[in-house]
């Protein structure tokens, strides 16, 4: 059989990845077969094992791609805003379009089926980890762009900010799920909405609120 090419490599592992992410995202990890990928992608049992070791790679890898891809488009969202709050405000609402579907394919929810699995998978758990340390260093930036441009306090606790906003971020997805058919992603985003708003008037106050005991 002549060798594939690099690039037919590439769009074969791709293939196999979208097909992974739906089938997770509808079946759920312990729900999901390696056979139930060979339907949906199309390709053969050896196709699938010639590229990756078995469901927990897939399984890692389908989030992984999700996660980076997101992070990607979101950058391309964010780059003609200017102003720190409408940059957050846009995350936000990115955020809260994508929970369901991304590029076709089950989006930021599927994440959650992660979150069930960190504990006992290591490398589920670390690819998590990953996707949050993407996420805190987007915040990060964008909060520091802020305090340069003297749109917030050179006071303001950068690190604690960032860690906040992306809780209320990863916050969209239990939400949409316990909201289940009754979900309506406008009464999302107006919540969270609220919350940012809350959070950015905190953090240009000239001096930090004392905690209470």
């Amino acid at each position: 059989m002549p060798r594939l090419t690099p690039a037919t490599e590439a769009a074969v592992r791709e293939r196999i990845i979208r097909a992974a992410a739906e089938v997770f995202g509808e079946k759920g990890y312990h729900g999901a077969t390696i056979a139930d990928v060979v339907q949906r992608s199309g390709l053969s049992v050896g196709a699938i094992y010639t590229h990756f070791r078995g469901k927990d790679e897939l399984f890692v890898m389908s989030c992984d791609v999700i996660s980076r891809r997101s992070l990607e488009a979101l950058a391309v969202r964010l780059a003609p805003l200017t102003a720190t709050a409408d940059r957050l405000l846009e995350a936000v609402a990115y955020y809260i379009e994508t929970i369901d579907e991304f590029e076709g394919a089950p989006g930021q929810v599927g994440l959650v089926r992660a979150w069930a699995e960190a504990t006992e998978t290591p490398e589920v758990r670390a690819m998590l980890v990953r996707r949050r340390e993407q996420l805190l260093a987007t915040a990060r930036s964008l909060l520091h762009e802020g305090v340069v441009r003297g749109e917030l306090p050179a006071s303001l606790d950068i690190e604690a900010f960032a860690a906040a906003f992306l809780g209320l971020l990863d916050g969209q997805l239990l939400q949409r799920i316990e909201a289940g058919d009754d979900y309506r992603p406008g009464d999302a985003m107006r919540r969270a909405r609220a919350v940012l708003d809350v959070l950015l008037l905190a953090a240009r106050a000239d001096t930090p609120v004392a905690a209470t005991a």
